[in-house]
C-alpha cells in the first residue's frame, strides 16, 4: 500500500527506536499514526505519520483519530464523578438507574456499576444492531438480554455493559451523554479536542478509518463502531474523536490522582481506586473501566510494570500508563484502513512500548 512517509514531530530525536518502529509499520499496519509520551509529567515527543487519507495531507500531532473503545476510560471517569458526587454509588445496582433493566431473572437486579465498569454483569460481549435505527431500541434490547453468567462470576468484555453506562450517566447527569461527558470530564481538564461526532474545521484534521463495505464508503469524520453509528454517533463503548494528546491527558489525570495541573475531575482515592484491580479471570484483569496488565504482560507488553493500566480501541488507538516509572504512552493509529486482523497492532504496541522504555533510559 503505497503511503506518504512524512514524519511530523516534536521530539522525536529522543526516541529513535520507538519512532523507528512507527516508520517501518507504516502502509503494512496503518496509513496514518501519532505518538504522545509524557514522563513525569513532561512531554518528551509529540510525533505524527503518514497522511490523513489515501493522497491527502500529511498527518499533524494534532491529528483526530476515532477513539472506539476508549471511548469507555471517558465514559466511565464520567460515571465516577458522579459518584463522587453522590448521585450514585459503585455498589447500587443498575436498576435504580435504569428500571427496564429489571426481568424474571432475579439476578438481574444485582448487577451493580461495578459489575459494567469491570465487565463482569454477565451480559454478552456485544449486539448486532445493524438494522436498528437510533439509541432506545438498542437499549431495549440490551435490557432484555439474557445473563450469561451471574453478576461478577467472570469476566468477560461487554461493550453491551459499557452502553449501559453511557446511558446511566446520562440518567444521573439529566442531560445528553456527549454533553454530561463534555461537563464531567472534559471541560475540566480543559481538553478542546474530545467528544463525540466531530464537525467544522475538526473534520479537516480527521483521521480516515476503513473502507467500510456495508456502508460502501471510505469512513472518516464518522464512526466506525456499528452499533455506535446506528446510534447516531453516541454511545457509552465507542464514539469518542480526539488526538493522541487527549487520551494522555486523560490518563495522566488517573496517574495523578484524578486532577492534571490542579484541575480535578475525580476525588483522589477514586482515581486511585480505578486503577486498582477489582475483578480477574483467565487472562484478564480490571480496574474500573481500565485493562490491567496481566498475564504474559497483555496487552502491553512485558516491560511495562506489573502495577501499569490502559485500554485498547479497534481502530488501532491505545494508552497506557506505567505508574512506577511516571509514564504514559498514547499510540494511535488507522490500522483498520490496512486490516482488521489484530496481530500486527499488537505486536506494534508491544514493541513500541519496549522501545520507548528503552530510548528513555527506563529499562530495570
Amino acid at each position: 500500500m503505497a503511503v506518504t512517509r512524512s514524519v511530523v514531530s516534536d521530539g522525536a530525536e529522543r526516541l529513535p527506536r520507538a519512532v523507528a518502529a512507527i516508520a517501518d509499520a507504516l502502509g503494512t499496519v496503518y496509513t496514518c499514526a501519532a505518538l504522545h509520551v509524557r514522563h513525569r509529567g513532561e512531554t518528551v515527543c509529540d510525533i505524527a505519520f503518514g497522511e490523513l487519507f489515501p493522497g491527502g495531507a500529511a498527518a499533524r500531532p494534532d491529528a483526530i483519530f476515532d477513539l472506539a473503545s476508549l471511548t469507555k476510560v471517558v465514559v466511565g471517569a464520567a460515571l465516577l464523578a458522579l459518584i463522587d458526587r453522590r448521585e450514585g454509588a459503585l455498589d447500587d445496582p443498575i436498576v435504580r438507574a435504569i428500571p427496564e433493566f429489571t426481568g424474571r431473572d432475579p439476578r438481574r437486579s444485582t448487577v451493580t456499576f461495578r459489575h459494567l465498569l469491570t465487565h463482569t454483569s454477565g451480559l454478552p460481549p456485544s449486539i448486532n444492531a445493524r438494522d436498528e435505527v437510533g439509541a432506545e431500541p438498542i437499549i431495549a434490547r440490551i435490557c432484555a438480554m439474557p445473563l450469561r453468567s451471574a453478576p461478577g462470576e467472570r469476566v468477560v468484555y461487554s461493550d453491551c455493559g459499557f452502553i449501559l453506562v453511557g446511558q446511566a450517566v446520562a440518567r444521573l447527569a439529566q442531560m445528553p451523554l456527549a454533553d454530561a461527558v463534555r461537563t464531567l470530564v472534559v471541560d475540566p481538564l480543559g481538553i478542546a479536542e474530545l467528544g463525540f461526532r466531530p464537525q467544522g474545521a475538526l473534520i479537516e484534521r480527521t483521521v480516515c478509518t476503513e473502507n467500510d463495505p456495508w456502508r460502501g464508503r471510505l469512513l472518516r469524520g464518522e464512526v466506525h463502531d456499528e452499533t455506535c453509528w446506528s446510534m447516531n454517533g453516541i454511545a457509552g463503548h465507542a464514539g469518542m474523536f480526539g488526538t493522541a494528546s487527549a487520551a494522555a491527558e486523560i490518563a495522566e489525570m488517573f496517574r495523578q490522582g484524578g486532577a492534571c495541573d490542579l484541575r480535578r475531575v475525580l476525588m483522589r482515592p477514586t482515581a486511585a481506586a480505578a486503577v486498582k484491580e477489582h475483578a480477574r479471570s483467565g487472562d484478564e484483569r480490571r480496574g474500573l473501566a481500565w485493562a490491567l496488565k496481566a498475564g504474559e504482560g497483555r496487552p502491553c507488553g512485558p516491560m511495562l510494570s506489573e502495577s501499569s493500566f490502559g485500554h485498547t480501541g479497534y481502530t488501532g488507538t491505545s494508552v497506557f500508563v506505567d505508574p512506577e516509572r511516571a509514564l504514559t504512552i498514547a499510540l494511535f493509529t488507522n490500522r483498520v484502513h490496512v486490516s482488521r486482523d489484530p496481530e500486527p497492532i499488537g505486536a506494534l504496541r508491544v514493541a513500541v512500548h519496549d522501545a520507548v522504555i528503552r530510548d528513555l533510559g527506563l529499562a530495570s
